[in-house]
């Protein structure tokens, strides 16, 4: 599977994404290409005003009255009327615009502090012209160094993401450097410990986790057999849940520079879909993960 294949006929998709400062000329050239590719609405709630940015691309009324702006006197006061809307249903998709990642989502934590705290973690999903089918990796932006119980939270996250792309069965590697336990990789004690756990409390039929790999078993059948790694995640590897943030940016910088890959980057835990993409992504990668995000929720 690709992305022309998941995201076939993007024209059914409707629901209506929120925007923080939504006012830089690439971003609004992404809302006008989504808006001729599908069903949405935007909302865009900017402390500067859009409206100029959006006038001077010279838009049809059909897609103008697709774009409703909300000017408010500060960021903070912008992220909280977002918010309200997201929170009350009159958005679905809640997209990073010109604002720190690190603000937006400690205002979307803020809003769960008095209930359960959700756990929130990246998910990119790739598609890599040397890889059989679309490949996601957890996580390369958030999460710095997951815990044993953090690795569990994201598990279920990107089960639940999957489920909703329509995955029949899902192959989960826990990824390392090697695919042999020793006590001097810690990163591959935590893959065994969480194996273990699998293996004795599935999450549900077709899902399985499985590691230590590393990323050459996890990825290539051949080398798996090579190495007599027998299991049904080797070679097929559906997800790779990387040990922490470094290993997992570095890998993921690699498949876009270097595997010219595409991409589609979500925020998964809160109760909407985030979509969380950098100044750096292309506006194709820009452009799947809000379809990605609209897939899902």
């Amino acid at each position: 599977m690709n992305f022309k294949e998941l995201l076939k006929e993007p024209q059914s998709l409707t629901g209506t994404i929120a925007i923080v400062n939504a006012t830089d000329e690439p971003l609004i050239r992404v809302i006008i290409e989504v808006l001729k590719q599908t069903h949405a609405d935007f909302k865009l709630y900017n402390y500067q005003d859009a409206a100029e940015i959006i006038r001077s691309f010279d838009l049809s009324a059909e897609f103008l009255k697709r774009i409703h702006i909300y000017t408010f006197d500060s960021e903070e006061a912008a992220i909280e009327g977002c918010l309200d809307d997201l929170y009350q249903g009159n958005a679905q998709i809640l997209m990073k615009g010109q604002i720190p990642t690190a603000k937006i989502l400690s205002a979307v934590l803020k809003r769960n502090a008095q209930g359960t705290k959700p756990f929130l973690n990246h998910v990119a999903l790739c598609e890599i012209p040397s890889y059989h089918k679309l490949l996601m990796i957890s996580d390369v932006a958030l999460n710095i160094a997951p815990t044993e119980d953090e690795m569990k939270a994201m598990i279920q996250n990107v089960v639940h993401f999957s489920k909703r792309l329509q995955y029949q069965q899902l192959y989960i590697a826990l990824l390392s450097s090697v695919e042999k336990v020793s006590p001097k990789i810690p990163s591959t004690v935590q893959a065994e410990q969480l194996s273990r756990y699998y293996q004795s409390h599935p999450i549900e039929p077709g899902v399985y986790v499985e590691g230590p790999f590393a990323l050459d078993n996890a990825i290539d059948k051949q080398s798996a057999i090579h190495k007599g790694i027998h299991s049904k995640v080797a070679g097929d590897a559906d997800v790779l849940i990387v040990p922490g943030l470094d290993a997992g940016n570095v890998l993921y910088k690699s498949l876009t520079y270097f595997g010219h890959a595409k991409v589609a980057s979500l925020i998964l835990g809160a109760q909407f879909p985030i979509v969380l993409t950098s100044r750096a992504d292309s506006i194709e990668n820009k452009i799947n993960s809000i379809l990605v995000a609209l897939k899902v929720g």
